[in-house]
């Protein structure tokens, strides 16, 4: 590979964490209102199901602002390991695979919809009625230590977000990996079950030294 090549690649993986990263801030702050309520719903597409089951795999008892980067972090962890569970079963599978680095950015893109309304959250969770938007506020809720009540139309809102992410992933799969319906049907619905077991099975290996080092 050229430097060039390189290049392109890394600024498409940098890309993609950035959106993953979005997806996680939008789904905390979704997850934080409706924590109170117990409302909250895990959404319909592969990544974000993937990142509940690392992070609940590799929970630890410490201070919430760690928690806070820990849920952060799982989310582009989640999806660089969707990414790759696409890849490595259709190696198993003897089927043709995309780059690596573009089947990350498409398949990130197509998680954009999640992502949008992240900072109009953020606004929420630092707004208190008739006041201006106050930083202090925003970060007392991001950590439980104030409450945001969830609002009716909040996890409809969320949930069909969902589903157009999940539409939008299954256009950009099918044009990564060109495969009649039957084929196509497997191999996702394969990946989906090896992304579900090597996160269960990372989170609770790295579970073991953070509980050491942080607790």
């Amino acid at each position: 590979m050229t430097p060039s090549t390189w290049s392109c690649a890394a600024t498409r993986i940098a890309l993609a964490i950035l959106i993953w990263l979005g997806v996680g801030l939008s789904l905390g702050w979704y997850y934080t209102f409706t924590y109170y309520g117990r409302t909250g719903v895990p959404m319909p597409t592969i990544e974000p199901c993937a990142a509940l089951v690392l992070y609940y795999f590799s929970v630890i008892n410490v201070r919430t602002e760690i928690q806070a980067v820990h849920w952060m972090i799982v989310y582009p962890a989640a999806g660089l390991l969707w990414a790759w569970a696409l890849q490595i079963t259709a190696r198993y599978m003897k089927l043709e695979t995309p780059k690596f680095s573009v089947a990350l950015f498409a398949l990130a893109c197509a998680a954009i919809p999640l992502a949008i309304p992240a900072p109009w959250m953020t606004w929420v969770a630092g707004h208190v009625q008739e006041k201006d938007f106050e930083m202090s506020r925003m970060l007392l809720v991001a950590l439980r230590r104030e409450e945001q009540a969830p609002w009716t139309a909040l996890t409809p809102m969320y949930v069909a977000l969902g589903f157009v992410a999940l539409g939008c992933q299954l256009y950009v799969y099918r044009r990564l990996y060109k495969l009649s319906l039957n084929v196509a049907v497997k191999h996702y619905l394969i990946s989906a079950v090896v992304l579900s077991g090597i996160a269960a099975v990372i989170g609770a290996t790295a579970a073991l030294p953070m509980r050491y080092l942080l607790e």
